[in-house]
Order: structure tokens, then sequence, then C-alpha cells
């Protein structure tokens, strides 16, 4: 009977252990899985929900200073005595002298020939000038009545009556110092428009274009249009593509329209006597109906369009009529391209001949509009000076480097205003995402800059011109960036709102068992104090 009493006795206090456990087993397993929550989840959620922003050059962005392009170039000068060739070169460093992007060195060469004359000095290669300079050359008198000639391979020839101020501002002319100062100006500040009409008509800077050559019969039924357009493209305008490569890429179309209108689609020509006209007004009208046509397919580049337009019959001929009342075949339309009409003969129209364009004058035509558009061809407005003719569409040297100098400028240009808005945008909103592509293509437009800067400095215009093109690329690489936007509108208060509401039902019940791990930590602290005292 005594046992029986002493195992009832022993009962009570294994069930009070027991139950002790299990609420340790209970309070650890809360405390666990706070503590995996507070140190493993929560900064798990945060990094997981953080914007990636790769470092940026931000000081050397702020640092590039767009206006600051100096061009330094050499003009070697010869006369037959030293003394004179002094005297030329303190004359023109004085007249030169307040060129803004200009930085000229004027230098003298010996040139060991008995005579020195135009025909000679043209055939010695050896004595020409390399890329961006020029040679001035002191010759007998010319034969004809002008005061310098201007080669088409960068010399500059005059004799000892030339003025020299003359000369100066000859060379001020080839060089468009006010020009490139404008155009740096103008992409600066875009309010800033040039008051010169020839420079409004300059295509907009771009790695590549695409130029679409658009034949419009407006009556085919009456007329029968014979024409191998991509032969004559290739043969007579191809060459000037060529040899501007290293400006730009351009990638040439050709297409056959019908039955469009002129009249129909746009401002109805008005009749004076036998003809149609065209005024300048009316042009606009014209283009924006006709564009729509015409179509510039699915690319990315800018499109140039030279079209050809064959007249109807009823409605011939037709021309335009330009500002000063000159009756035209042929007109520009700023950044778009130029249109050419072709008037059928009184024999096509009654006896339904076939129309044979002169191949020779339309596409001379083109080459001539396209060189407006492009402002490679620089002729020089000056009574006094004469420049030599050059056969086909080519430029000539010194046209080709103002035309690099051109690009490579509204290319620096760009560039670093891309780069210093992106650096703006970037920097004002926190949330869009930098990864190392858009990076790399930031660091590499502003080394690509500043090598462009440095190379105009040494005078090395293609390679000046080749890094313009990588940083021009870049940045607009790293400007229409797709995952610039992936993040845009995801802000941090949306990110609170949406992952909250998954987090909360798991808070809550550890939130509320702190107090209850609080209260049992005590309660072994106060035992186990009980059990010393």
């Amino acid at each position: 009977m005594v046992k029986n009493k002493e195992i009832e006795s022993t009962t009570p206090t294994k069930m009070t252990l027991d139950s002790s456990n299990s609420d340790a087993h209970r309070m650890w397993a809360a405390v666990s899985f706070a503590v995996m929550l507070i140190v493993i989840g929560i900064p798990l959620w945060w990094k997981t929900t953080e914007v990636y922003r790769a470092t940026l050059p931000y000081d050397e962005i702020h640092n590039l200073d767009p206006l600051s392009v100096k061009i330094s170039m050499t003009v070697f000068v010869y006369s037959e005595y030293p003394i004179r060739t002094n005297s030329i070169m303190q004359r023109l460093e004085l007249l030169l002298s307040d060129l803004r992007v200009f930085s000229i060195s004027l230098k003298p060469l010996k040139i060991d020939l008995e005579n020195v004359t135009y025909e000679i000095i043209e055939d010695t290669t050896s004595l020409h000038p390399n890329e961006g300079d020029f040679l001035l050359v002191e010759v007998p008198k010319f034969k004809s009545d002008i005061e310098i000639l201007m080669s088409n391979k960068r010399i500059i020839y005059f004799h000892q009556d030339t003025s020299l101020d003359l000369l100066g501002s000859m060379i001020r002319e080839v060089l468009q110092d006010n020009v490139l100062h404008n155009k740096m100006l103008s992409i600066v500040s875009p309010e800033v428009v040039s008051d010169n009409t020839k420079e409004s008509n300059r295509l907009r800077a771009s790695l590549s274009y695409d130029i679409v050559f658009t034949i419009i019969n407006s009556d085919p039924e009456h007329l029968k249009v014979n024409w191998n357009i991509k032969n004559d493209i290739k043969r007579y305008i191809q060459p000037l593509f060529d040899q501007i490569y290293e400006a730009s890429e351009h990638y040439v179309k050709s297409q056959w329209l019908y039955l469009i209108d002129i009249g129909e689609i746009g401002e109805y020509p008005n009749k004076k006597g036998s003809e149609w006209l065209l005024s300048h007004s009316q042009v606009p009208h014209i283009i924006t109906p006709l564009e729509k046509k015409l179509g510039s397919g699915i690319s990315l580049n800018p499109c140039v369009h030279m079209v050809l337009y064959i007249t109807s019959c009823r409605m011939a001929p037709l021309s335009f009529v330009s500002e000063n009342g000159e009756h035209l075949n042929a007109m520009i339309s700023p950044h778009w391209g130029a249109v050419q009409i072709l008037n059928p003969s009184t024999e096509n129209c009654n006896n339904n001949t076939e129309i044979i364009p002169d191949s020779k004058y339309v596409m001379s035509v083109f080459t001539s509009q396209f060189h407006h558009l492009l402002r490679g061809r620089n002729e020089l407005n000056i009574s006094e000076v004469k420049v030599n003719k050059i056969k086909g569409p080519f430029l000539r040297t010194w046209e080709l480097d103002g035309l690099f100098r051109m690009r490579t400028i509204e290319q620096i240009t760009t560039a670093t205003l891309t780069l210093q808005s992106l650096s703006k945008l970037l920097g004002e909103i926190s949330n869009i995402v930098i990864n190392e592509d858009v990076a790399n293509s930031i660091k590499e437009a502003v080394l690509y800059v500043n090598k462009a800067k440095f190379s105009l400095k040494l005078g090395k215009l293609k390679e000046a011109l080749l890094h313009s093109k990588t940083a021009f690329r870049a940045s607009e690489k790293a400007f229409s960036d797709p995952t610039l936007l992936a993040l845009l509108y995801f802000p941090d208060d949306q990110k609170y709102a949406v992952y909250i509401p998954l987090f909360l039902p798991i808070m809550i019940p550890v939130l509320m068992s702190l107090k209850k791990i609080h209260c049992w930590f005590f309660s072994i602290k106060s035992q186990t104090h009980d059990k010393q005292d």
C-alpha cells in the first residue's frame, strides 16, 4: 500500500516536467522561426527587390563641355623668297587669330623645283598636304583675271599681287569656322536657329541613311517609261556614297509607283498660259501626302527620298516656281529629300512613244540635290576666287575634309549632350535599373568623346571621325537601352504594397509570439534565480 502511494505522488511531478519541456520546445521553435525570418527572410526580400545600379563616371560626364572642341590644322606656305614667306605667315596669323573652332599652325615649306607652277605642283603628289591641312603656293600671275585659284587637292594658289586680306577671307570661307561653331550652339541650344538657309537644309547627323529613289508614273496607261535606274545609280551616284562611307553608310533602294497625281494628293497647280506651276508655298502641301504613299520601309535609319515625278500629258509642262520667281524642274525639302519633274514631250503624248529619261542629266540633278542635303559641296561666293571644276559626283578633298569636320563636331556634341541628359536622369530617378551593359556603353562613350577631342587637337581628322562615331553609337545605345525602363514604374511604395500582404500573415503570429518568448525567458531566469537562492 505504501508503494502505491509513492507512485501516485510522483505522477504529477512527471507531468509538470513534460509540460515544461513541451513549452520549451514550442518556444525554441518560435525563436528559431523568428530568427530565420528576421536574419534571413527580411534581408533576402530586401536584396531581391532592390534596384541594381552599376557605377557610372558621373564626374567625368559632368566635366564634358560640348562647346570645348578645338580643331588643329597646319597651313604650309611657299613663296620663292623666305622673307616674303615670313611676311605672308605673319599677316595670315593675324587675320586668322580670332577663329573660334580652329587652331592654325602656319609653317614655311621648301620646294626644290626649278619652276613652281600650278601644273607642276598638281602633278607632284609628294607635295600634297595630308587630310585636314592646306598648302598655300605663290605662283606667277594667272593667265585669266583671277586672284586665287582653289585646287581640288587642298592647295590654294595665289600670285604676288594677291591681297593677303582676300587670301585670309578665302581661307575662313573654306574652313567655315562660324558654321561649325553655330552648329555646336544649335545642338546645345535648339532654340538658336541659324539664319543660313543652306545649313538648315543639312541632313541631321546619323551613322547610316536609307536613300530611296522613287519613279512616279502618274499616267501609266498613256506613258510608257523605259529606265534601268539600278544600273544608273551604280554608275552615277554610288561612287559618291563610296567616297563618303567613312562619314556614314548609305543603303540605296529604288521603287516604281503609279497613278499618283500631284493635283489630287496636294494643292492643285496653277495654270499660267500653257504651263502648270507649283509655287514655293505649295511644296509642303505636296510633300506631306506624297510621303504617305512613298513609304520608308522598316528601318531605324533616317530616310532620304529622291523622287522623279513623270507628269501626265494633261498637266504638262509642269514646273516649280522659286521664291525669286524662277521656273525650276527640281526642288529640295530640308531633311526630307528632293523632287525632280520630268515632263513628257509632245511626241510622247501624241504618239504614245516610249519615254527614255536622260540618265546622265537626271542623275546629275539628283547628285546636286544630295550635295545640298549633305552640305558637302562648298561653292565659294568670292568673285576673285576660281574653284577648279571636278568631274563626276565626287567631293573635292578639302570638301571631304569639311564634311568630316562637320560630322565629327555633330557627333561629339550630340554624344556629350546625350550622356549628360542620361546622367541627370539616372541621378534624379533612383529606381531606374543600370545594368553592366548600359554602364559599359556610357563608359565607352565618355572614353571616345575624349579620344575624338584629343585627335582633333592633334590634327588627326579621320581618327577623330572614327572615335566620334564610336562615341555617338555608344551614347545612343545606352540612352535607348530597354532595361532602363524595367523598374521605372515600380517605386518603393509599390514594393511595400505588393510584398507586405504576403509577409503580414506570417509576421503577425511571429510578432505575437515574441511577447510569449519574452515572458518565457524571464520566467526561466526567475526560476534559476530562486533555485540559486
